[in-house]
């Protein structure tokens, strides 16, 4: 029988041990009205023996029986014991197997809007649409002269040319979309910052999509609790390639920027 099939019988230990009790007591309490009934019934020396005889079997027999008793209780305490400590570990693996489940519904949750997102079917891109090739992927950005493009209007953007704001995936990705920005940044402009798709948690500091690639400007990572609302990703880009205060950072939505990245998988 496996322990989860003890432990579903639920024994009731504390009931058993109850009976046991009561059974000493009356077993005590017959012989105890035996010797009331001998001393208040003179009779002759025989019968007083074969009594006295009676009273000596019954009494190595409550020996015997409050010993055995002794011993049940030892094993139904052990027992307890025992059952508490199955119920315990039964306990902590339903928790652990509940753990396990919401995490591989999460894991699932996004491993399918992965795949939606990346078997998605788009037509062929338009040159317009295809400024930069990188793998299967096509990338091209709308940079604007001055700061004017939020988030949702970024995305927008992307929608129109039937693709997605952009992500980075790796450090060859990165080092060719920064240097077609670079390659764009308008006449009059010393830097652009360009939304990009991935996503920032400012109190754990994962990003979202989790294999993306990162390269944080050396003074703009904001987080914590007072930062909570920067959850989107731009990129930060100087004409200058070797100017050091360039890179990644993180800003809220709701704020304005030259322009987007925009890409679609072909």
């Amino acid at each position: 029988m496996g322990w989860l099939d003890f432990v579903s019988r639920n024994l009731d230990i504390t009931n058993i041990r109850m009976g046991l009790n009561k059974l000493e007591n009356k077993f005590d309490e017959k012989i105890e009205n035996f010797g009331k009934e001998i001393s208040g019934n003179p009779e002759s020396g025989n019968q007083i023996e074969e009594h006295s005889n009676k009273l000596n079997n019954l009494l190595r027999k409550n020996t015997k029986q409050s010993v055995e008793i002794r011993e049940l209780k030892k094993d139904l305490v052990e027992m307890q014991e025992m059952n508490e400590k199955l119920v315990e570990d039964n306990n902590k693996m339903k928790k652990a197997i509940s753990r396990i489940e919401q995490k591989l519904a999460v894991s699932e949750e996004q491993l399918s809007n992965k795949t939606d997102k990346e078997t998605r079917l788009k037509p062929t891109p338009s040159q317009e649409n295809c400024k930069l090739k990188v793998g299967q992927i096509c990338y091209s950005a709308v940079i604007q002269v001055g700061s004017d493009v939020n988030y949702n209007e970024a995305d927008d953007i992307c929608k129109k040319r039937n693709a997605d704001i952009g992500l980075i995936r790796d450090e060859k990705s990165y080092n060719a979309i920064v240097n077609y920005l670079r390659r764009n940044i308008p006449k009059g402009e010393v830097l652009i910052r360009i939304w990009t798709g991935i996503h920032f948690d400012s109190m754990t500091r994962d990003v979202t999509p989790a294999n993306s690639f990162t390269k944080w400007h050396p003074d703009f990572l904001p987080s914590g609790t007072k930062y909570e609302d920067r959850t989107n990703v731009y990129l930060f880009v100087d004409s200058d390639p070797n100017y050091r205060y360039q890179g990644m950072a993180n800003a809220p939505p709701t704020w304005e920027y030259n322009g987007v990245i925009c890409e679609i998988l072909i």
